[in-house]
């Protein structure tokens, strides 16, 4: 089963909610710190936490969190320089590890290394940064709107627009798939009850619908030629926004090979800033919801539009605007974790949450000594675990009785990989990759490691 720990999360914020509701599900110990009593009583209410009224930085707070003996401290407020000294307090009363989250690491250049002795620090992250990287690899991504790998890069899990023509409708067990793919995960916007489905034989994949396909790179993308779903790298990019995810985006994009830029900011000394960094991509000052200035830069012709200002809803009309004049791909910047659902219902086709992001990078570091690997998906629905076997005995992947919300995407045998069907064996020693809902994720582990109660 998986290892548990006590942790302390210093800041209730978006960040720190979606952390104590993930980890709230499993075995660890959390406790949430955080001067605002009402997003503390609300904890309190709604998840299975230890929620505590303070100030994450006073060293009494954190020792009656229990940070003494904490193998984690996690430090997410939206105060860049809280988390640092949560860090440093941390680290001076027994902290194991400590994780500290900033808006941006840019604080931190050319001190990197004082400031890591100083605090005491484990890990950084910048959630703006994560952000920038998911927005530069989907424009530089062919097809797929996200990609996550396994096996030692061996795997692929890649998320898709709905497949064309004959594929809909059709019930999986009537699907004729490559042996050597497998669909895992129906990501559905249209339905409040199942957002997120482990797909049986009987599920469909609906218009509107999101699908999650494993396996090799090379099996992948041949299932999407075969789909309709394989295009040329996007070249053409409009960037709406030049805060710093926009200038992150345009900067790294703008260094590319074949991939032009340009970027628009309402704010013309944002505007003249972004100009003077001398990168190669083209700023515009103005609105990026003005239809004569949409027109006037052919934004039809524009492979992917990017929203990326802290305005949830100038990001979602603008993407939709986009959208309608006839650019091929647009992704948006969320700031409020739980609008991503809306924007995928609304129809944009990639919407990032920076803090969902962090979130995701911080639970695979919880999960590091744990015997699995992690990804989140759907904002916590479903997670997909990397599990080592360990049975009694061979047993067929039927025979093993998983959960029905539980579908194992591939096995890896010393250096092979394949894509198993339910008659395959596995025994001690396999690695597997597993996508469940995160309601039976402990009944998964248990079976896959023998640890079954009988």
């Amino acid at each position: 089963m998986a290892v548990s720990q006590q942790i302390v999360v210093v800041g209730a914020g978006e960040v720190g909610q979606h952390l104590a509701r993930i980890l709230s599900k499993g075995s660890h110990r959390v406790t949430v710190v955080d001067t605002d009593p009402e997003k503390i009583r609300l904890m309190n209410e709604s998840l299975d936490v230890q929620a505590l009224v303070g100030d994450g930085t006073r060293p009494e707070v954190l020792t009656h969190a229990g940070v003494v003996k904490a193998s984690l401290l996690i430090a997410v407020t939206n105060n860049d320089h809280v988390n640092m000294l949560a860090c440093l307090m941390g680290r001076q009363l027994g902290a194991k590890r400590r994780i500290l989250r900033v808006q941006d690491t840019g604080i931190l250049e050319d001190y990197d290394n004082f400031y890591r002795d100083t605090i005491g620090y484990d890990v950084v992250m910048s959630t703006s940064e994560l952000a920038a990287r998911e927005v530069i690899e989907t424009v530089k991504e062919r097809h797929a709107l996200e990609v996550e790998t396994y096996c030692d890069g061996k795997i692929q899990l890649r998320r898709l627009r709905q497949p064309e023509g004959e594929l809909l409708g059709v019930p999986l067990k009537e699907m004729r798939l490559s042996g050597k793919v497998v669909l895992v995960g129906i990501q559905r916007s249209t339905d409040s009850t199942r957002p997120f489905i482990v797909p049986g034989g009987d599920d469909s994949i609906q218009a509107g619908d999101q699908i999650l396909v494993m396996g090799e790179a090379s099996d992948l993308d041949a299932f999407e030629r075969e789909v309709g779903k394989h295009s040329a790298l996007k070249r053409e990019v409009i960037i709406m926004g030049a805060g710093s995810i926009g200038r992150t985006v345009a900067s790294k994009l703008s260094n590319t090979h074949g991939v032009s830029v340009k970027v628009i900011e309402h704010n013309s000394s944002r505007a003249r800033a972004l100009e003077q960094m001398g990168d190669d991509f083209l700023v515009l000052t103005g609105n990026a919801t003005d239809l004569e200035l949409l027109r006037e830069e052919h934004i039809g012709k524009t492979d992917v539009f990017v929203a990326t200002t802290k305005d949830d809803e100038d990001n979602l009309v603008a993407c939709q605007i986009a959208r309608v004049m006839g650019v091929g791909r647009t992704v948006a910047i969320v700031n409020k974790a739980s609008y991503v659902g809306i924007y995928d219902l609304m129809g944009v086709d990639l919407a990032i949450s920076p803090r969902e992001l962090c979130a995701k990078r911080i639970m695979r570091l919880v999960r590091a000594s744990s015997p699995r690997a992690v990804s989140i998906l759907a904002e916590g629905k479903a997670e997909v675990l990397e599990l080592e076997v360990r049975l009694k005995e061979p047993t067929t992947i039927a025979d093993l009785n998983l959960p029905p919300t539980a579908k194992i995407g591939a096995r890896m045998r010393g250096d092979t990989v394949s894509v198993p069907g339910g008659g395959e064996t596995l025994k001690t020693g396999d690695r597997v990759i597993v996508l469940s809902l995160s309601d039976a994720l402990d009944e998964v582990e248990a079976i896959l490691t023998g640890e079954q109660t009988k």
